[in-house]
């Protein structure tokens, strides 16, 4: 029995932030989630699986375009033709409504609603095969919905469809031992990002979204073909993503040129498909005619211009922190750093911003006060470097 396990297509990604690009490349990168899904159905023919799970947020809106709609129909029409079955569930980004689609997906397409619902499929191995999820029916669910899972049934191999996230009080929340008590096989995740094993017996796994969405989520992206033979459950990561965010880093030195860096960032851009965000350290090294050029966005649009295998994002400048002012304001930083940059505090400074979904997501993410507080740090650092 082999079956397929993909989350998070979020077709229709925006993708901000990628206005500085030529017209061609902003394309290229809005159809990528496009690209990717592709791949993935592509390798469910090949592979000849019995049926594809799909564990939520296959649109990036609830509001789905036809486009998204039709497309996705005509992968399905091609599953269809090889006798594949598909599994899907709607998760917070494109939740669950009465008369969702404008189009009917093919039949052998199998739309979980908002109840907890089990399905069975034999496989061409005739391993009788239980597939249990729901959807999402608003876009933020507190319940712990596992409690509506039932114990394993009466088959030879029993799979969990779930969208949410490990004590995530805003997404169906669970711990890894509400899972473990049903008995299933495999517990097919979606909701997080990151590629990530839970648990090895029984599988619990986040196979991440199939194509980067922005810097923060770097690595190759993709899915996995799950084989299951003689009780025995073996997993296969396949890359989708046509394009993988990654980080850099170089150090600034006191006799660095707009050149020289320009030499080291072309080094840097050897990956094709890459999308590099780049960090500079020690960038009080470079003298203030370098900053400015840098921080005019003019090396970045020197990159735009000019041919490289991989994409230059975003650059930023990190200022170490000052030795003469470390240690006397050390003490005054951390009193701000406490009373200033607190989470509560920004959250109460306009209850209507907060109120904005998009908003909320960005505040409680666990990095949000990080970034800030590293953003803030360096602004300080280089207005008083050398001071």
């Amino acid at each position: 029995m082999k079956f397929l396990h993909a989350a998070d297509l979020h077709l229709d990604t925006p993708f901000v932030g990628i206005s500085n690009f030529s017209k061609d490349l902003q394309k290229k990168l809005q159809e990528s989630t496009y690209k990717a899904t592709e791949n993935l159905f592509e390798t469910a023919l090949k592979e000849k699986v019995d049926f594809v799970i799909l564990a939520g947020d296959i649109f990036d809106d609830t509001d789905s375009s036809l486009k998204a709609q039709m497309f996705l129909k005509e992968q399905f029409e091609k599953l269809n033709q090889a006798n594949i079955k598909v599994y899907l569930v709607y998760g917070n980004h494109d939740y669950y409504r009465n008369n969702f689609a404008v189009v009917d997906f093919p039949e052998n397409v199998v739309v979980f609603g908002q109840d907890v619902t089990t399905i069975e499929q034999t496989a061409k191995d005739g391993q009788r095969v239980g597939i249990t999820g729901f959807s999402y029916y608003q876009q933020h669910i507190n319940q712990n919905i596992v409690s509506n899972y039932p114990a394993r049934g009466d088959f030879d191999y029993q799979i969990g469809i779930l969208h949410a996230g490990v004590g995530d009080d805003n997404y169906a929340p669970f711990q890894i031992q509400d899972l473990l008590k049903k008995g299933y096989d495999y517990w097919a995740l979606g909701h997080i990002h990151k590629r990530e094993i839970l648990c090895d017996s029984p599988v619990i796994v986040y196979p991440g979204d199939i194509q980067g969405r922005n810097q923060n989520e770097t690595s190759p992206k993709g899915f996995y073909i799950v084989e299951e033979t003689d009780h025995n459950t073996k997993m296969k990561f396949v890359k989708s993503s046509i394009y993988t965010w990654e980080k850099a880093e170089l150090t600034a030195k006191k006799d660095d040129t707009v050149d020289s860096l320009i030499t080291k960032i072309t080094d840097l851009l050897s990956t094709p498909g890459s999308l590099i965000t780049l960090t500079i350290n020690n960038a009080q090294n470079l003298n203030d005619d370098v900053v400015k050029t840098i921080e005019r966005n003019e090396v970045m649009q020197h990159f735009i211009s000019v041919a490289t295998q991989g994409i230059l994002y975003k650059i930023y400048l990190k200022f170490t922190d000052n030795p003469q002012l470390a240690k006397i304001d050390q003490k005054y930083w951390d009193q701000a750093k406490s009373n200033v940059l607190d989470l509560d505090k920004i959250k109460d400074m306009d209850s209507k911003l907060y109120s904005e979904p998009i908003i909320r997501e960005h505040i409680n993410d666990p990095e949000f006060m990080k970034n800030i507080k590293e953003l803030t740090r360096n602004m300080i650092n280089q207005k008083y470097t050398g001071e």
